[in-house]
């Protein structure tokens, strides 16, 4: 890793199938990233420091990691390089290890031919403004498909249904649960990741963080493949989860184990790496359960992991890391991809049910980060401000001519420092304000960048159960189609800051395709599919449309003279 003051950190979200779009957004950031921000030439430069991810996210990032660290050990390739082929690797991952091939025959209109099914329903929707495009009646039914019948590699349902009695109210409506295995899940990752994931700024490696839920603590629980400061890898809160080789399969299904749908996830609060398959069975079947602790997916309290990202960077860089030449913690640059639209784009509040369940699902998980950047900003903020003060406090006081004075003024000025703090430390015990102001206790996050699902008239409720293979191919599309759009627009809006608004719409529009054009010519070199390309010209030609919703939104401001 070359020696920087700034890392920069990749943080996926939760979502069941929706996963297959980030791995759409990577791709753009991959090669977006090696050819602005690498150019192509520090090749010991990782293209992420740090990826963190919840649910189908830590499943992203943990192919990522493993995929870069078996590069590094076994082919021997320097940080930068080892990400090679990694965007390409992901989308495969999904193609053909995660999606399925969905049969909707026997759904109405009964045809074999999903062509014929889809535009069936395309004819109906032409005469019925109700009913469903084919599209997102191709969806809806694919999901429904998967949660009676399941999908091939991620979950089967357990048959039969379980009648839950506990109210005694079954001979009114059944208490009908449907609960799903995940075995195929875990066998599909075992097969594709390498475990354990073990990694170490030492060796230049990228960090995995995967974040779950102790049910029983009702505490985030961060899964962390670098070492602690005593050289062990652990996870510490009101328990201790240790796992000292590294991150295993468990950690990885205990941040994607969906209540209700999934049971627990059982992980060891000391991972035996000696310990068969077989022997876990035979401990769980007799209920030896006083070495395991209970975990839900970590969408449950976390779904956007940015808290538990910034939370491990200050941890390690202050008790691990080797601070820079500075004495400081390195800055993050974090990129940051939403699966759940924030906002409806098409501006309709859904009448039907599973339009008021998709919108529901929408809110519930989408990124509830900005206030957690918000936060961190404020409070970097204030650092340099009360640093500051505390400087200018030393200064008057070394210019006071009186010694004995000058002498009462250091003390009272270092009893303000020694002040307890009302904030206490994240391990017990309480701060002081010098700890509020100590340089190497703080960082600064010098860009988020969030590329967010765009929203999709055809979505349905249950979007994240629909591993279809249409759907994954079309996810990946949106996925670079979004990424493309994000990146173009925060390169017309650094122009505008650039040229302190005195830019006009054909400088940003130029500037902005001029970078698209340097983009295009980057992966063309490098190999990358046609398809990538493609969106990116469609990209360019939009870009006028781009710069008028920066504009109409406030985030540029367009020199009146500009005609």
């Amino acid at each position: 890793m070359a020696k920087s003051s700034i890392q920069r950190a990749l943080v996926l979200q939760g979502g069941g199938s929706l996963g297959a779009y980030e791995a759409g957004v990577f791709e753009v950031l991959y090669y977006w990233i090696k050819r602005f921000k690498l150019k192509n030439i520090d090749d010991n430069e990782n293209v992420f420091d740090v990826v963190a991810g919840t649910s189908i996210g830590a499943i992203n990032a943990a192919f990522l990691v493993s995929y870069v660290i078996k590069r590094r050990r076994e082919e021997k390739k320097n940080a930068g390089e080892s990400w090679e082929g990694s965007a390409e690797e992901l989308k495969e991952f999904w193609k053909f290890r995660l999606a399925s091939n969905i049969n909707l025959n026997k759904w109405w209109p009964f045809s074999w031919d999903e062509k014929s099914w889809t535009l069936a329903w395309d004819l109906l929707s032409t005469t019925n403004s109700f009913a469903a495009t084919g599209e997102a009646a191709r969806r809806y039914y694919s999901a429904k498909e998967s949660i009676i019948s399941g999908a091939s590699n991620v979950f089967l349902p357990i048959l039969p249904p379980k009648i839950d009695s506990k109210f005694f109210d079954n001979f009114i409506v059944p208490n009908i649960w449907y609960r799903y295995d995940n075995n195929r899940l875990k066998e599909t990752i075992k097969n594709a990741i390498g475990f354990p994931i073990g990694t170490s700024h030492a060796d230049m490696e990228p960090r995995l963080l995967a974040v779950s839920v102790d049910v029983e603590e009702g505490e985030t629980v961060t899964f962390d493949s670098y070492p602690k400061e005593d050289g062990t890898r652990k996870s510490t809160y009101e328990r201790t989860i240790k796992y000292d080789k590294g991150i295993m399969v468990e950690h990885i299904l205990a941040s994607a184990s969906v209540p209700e749908h999934y049971d627990y996830t059982l992980v060891p609060k000391e991972y035996d790496y000696t310990t068969t398959e077989e022997q876990k069975s035979i401990n769980i079947e007799n209920i030896n359960l006083e070495n395991y602790s209970r975990f839900w997916d970590g969408g449950v309290l976390s779904n956007t992991p940015l808290r538990e990202l910034i939370q491990s960077h200050q941890d390690y860089w202050k008790s691990v890391g080797n601070i820079d030449s500075k004495g400081t913690i390195p800055d993050l640059e974090v990129y940051i991809i939403d699966v759940w639209p924030s906002v409806d784009g098409y501006h309709t509040i859904p009448s039907d049910l599973d339009g008021i369940r998709d919108r529901k699902n929408d809110l519930t998980y989408q990124d509830v980060t900005p206030y957690d950047e918000k936060v961190a900003n404020i409070v970097s903020d204030y650092y340099n401000f009360a640093s500051r003060l505390g400087e200018l406090a030393a200064e008057a006081i070394e210019g006071v001519g009186d010694i004995k004075w000058k002498e009462d003024l250091r003390t009272r000025l270092e009893s303000v420092r020694k002040t307890k703090a009302k904030s206490g430390h994240r391990t017990g015990g309480f701060r002081i304000y010098r700890d509020l102001v100590d340089k190497r206790q703080r960082f600064d996050i010098t860009k988020v960048i969030r590329i967010e699902r765009s929203a999709d008239k055809n979505d349905i409720a249950n979007k994240w159960c629909d591993f279809s293979l249409g759907t994954i191919s079309k996810l990946f599309e949106q996925g670079t189609q979004d990424a493309l759009k994000t990146l173009a627009k925060e390169r017309m809006i650094s122009k505008s800051i650039q040229l302190e608004d005195q830019v006009s719409k054909r400088e940003c529009i130029q500037d902005a395709s001029s970078q698209l054009d340097m983009f295009i010519s980057y992966v063309e070199k490098q190999g990358a599919n046609y398809d990538l390309i493609q969106s990116t010209e469609s990209v360019k030609a939009i870009l006028p449309d781009l710069l008028d919703q920066l504009i109409r939104g406030g985030y540029i401001r367009i020199d009146v003279s500009d005609t």
